[in-house]
């Protein structure tokens, strides 16, 4: 399940960085913990870019790339 695998990645420690890709084709990569956020279920994801937010459904997700 991506969910959970998400959820590994985030509570990883040390951060290592990771990108997502969206069911739309939207690529979006978390380079430092401070640009990923979650509630406790991961229901969604939320990243933080320079200038912007997007909060992203987990089940959107299709797939992970591990940096």
């Amino acid at each position: 399940m991506l969910g959970e695998e998400i959820k590994d990645l985030a509570e990883n420690q040390p951060f290592r960085p990771f990108t997502v890709r969206l069911s739309n084709g939207a690529e979006y990569t978390f380079a430092a913990s401070r640009d990923f956020g979650a509630p406790k279920d991961y229901h969604y994801i939320v990243y933080f870019g320079e200038k912007n937010m997007v909060i992203i459904d987990a089940e959107s997700v299709t797939e992970i790339f591990k940096s």
